[in-house]
């Protein structure tokens, strides 16, 4: 019994543990992935102010995992593109 009860105990504090991390984990955002860095880096791949691809930005970029996967790309070329067909995606499937 006192062999279960220890099992119990250990199994409620890994899963405490994994509940806890994953909190952590949605609530913190990874350096440089704030809306204000990423739209530098908008602006630093050629969207201007005004263009289909800096408003594109502005409406995805409030969601931090869009903002994650804008950072995954290396180059200025390779932002520029990703936020040309983010546009196109978009556009594509409108509703209405």
């Amino acid at each position: 019994m006192q062999d279960q009860m220890s099992k119990l105990v250990e199994l409620n504090k890994q899963t405490t543990t994994s509940c806890e991390f994953m909190v952590l984990a949605r609530t913190q955002e990874t350096p440089d992935s704030s809306i204000k860095d990423v739209m530098q880096l908008v602006k630093a791949c050629g969207a201007i102010a005004g263009s289909k691809d800096h408003f594109i930005a502005t409406q995805v970029f409030t969601k931090n995992s869009e903002r994650e996967m804008f950072l995954t790309s290396d180059t200025p070329e390779e932002r520029f593109q990703w936020l040309s067909m983010k546009y196109e995606w978009m556009t594509m499937n409108k509703k209405g």
